[in-house]
């Protein structure tokens, strides 16, 4: 199966609440942040590691949820790792989201399946603007 990448419509959701971040308290205390977490339209909280734009170790991951994080802390892009983790495809992501403005790779690796990542990647996708 092919990875999967995302355009937000916003017919999708009810609400019009804003994807936004919310660190995590417990990992507040530390020098670096590896941790985080987001906040879906849903409400739902997606937890993440925090990889910088240029870390190839956030590519590696398969069956993931990755978001491209701009500076000023918005998602800017996300997609589906994929289950074989396609190296040139997401190296072609990589070099985009870092022209469009990304600073950080945020990797959520908690979604247990397929449907679970759709869901979670529909919730986090950045407004089409």
């Amino acid at each position: 199966m092919a990875a999967l990448a995302y355009r937000y419509t916003p017919d999708l959701f009810d609400t019009v609440a804003d994807v936004r971040e919310a660190p995590l308290r417990s990992a507040a205390s530390l020098g670096e942040r590896r941790f985080t977490a987001w906040r879906g339209r849903s409400g739902r909280r997606y937890v993440a590691s925090v990889f910088s734009v240029d870390d190839s170790h956030a590519l590696g991951f398969t069956d993931a949820v990755l978001l491209a994080v701009s500076a000023d802390r918005r998602v800017i892009a996300a997609r589906d790792s994929g289950p074989f983790g396609v190296e040139a495809a997401l190296g072609r992501w990589q070099r985009s989201i870092m022209q469009a403005g990304a600073c950080e790779i945020h990797v959520h690796l908690l979604a247990e399946d397929g449907v679970s990542r759709r869901a979670a990647l529909l919730d986090l996708m950045p407004e089409a603007g």
